[in-house]
């Protein structure tokens, strides 16, 4: 009977490890997705960052503000805080929103602005491939299309990239009076 020293117990099972191992996985590069929220202005399917949007809620009770524009639903008091809630449809077509149970407030907060976009319905979350990303936009989209940054195109149904960074940028949006 032969003893076998531990060091030569060790010696082979690493010499079967290494007959039997399929090697180390391949390290591929992780691509992060697009991801945004699927909402609806104007009956136009719009998608926005999901970081340029804080939160969504249903619509508050809002109070008028007298002097100010028509697209400028009034004041909410949110969790203690006055918030501006807007019309994003009466802002894009002049004409108010059809508010029904599928409409929402998208709550943006970016560059110590902090609003709430009335908005038709929200579809809930949308996941882009970033190299589907189209730098065109849909036809016939209004005053809107200056508020885009391009489009996707996901299951025959195009996505148009809505940007809250051209939102606060513009000057007839801060123009409520």
């Amino acid at each position: 009977m032969s003893i076998t020293l531990p060091f030569e117990l060790l010696q082979a099972l690493d010499s079967r490890w290494h007959a039997n191992s399929s090697g180390m996985p391949v390290s591929k590069p992780v691509v992060d997705d697009w991801v945004g929220i699927g909402f609806r202005i104007t009956g136009i399917p719009l998608v926005a960052k999901m970081d340029d949007v804080a939160e969504i809620l249903p619509l508050p009770k809002t109070i008028r503000v007298p002097g100010v524009k028509f697209w400028v639903s009034g004041l909410a008091n949110i969790r203690g805080s006055l918030m501006p809630v807007l019309d994003m449809n009466a802002f894009f077509s002049g004409s108010a929103a059809n508010i029904g149970k599928q409409s929402r407030m998208l709550i943006i907060n970016k560059k110590g602005l902090s609003a709430g976009l009335q908005v038709e319905e929200v579809y809930g979350l949308r996941r882009f491939k970033l190299e589907e990303l189209s730098s065109e936009t849909g036809d016939g989209l209004g005053s809107i299309g200056d508020y885009l940054s391009g489009m996707f195109v996901d299951q025959g149904h195009q996505w148009n990239v809505f940007s809250i960074d051209k939102l606060i940028k513009a000057e007839e949006f801060f123009r409520v009076v």
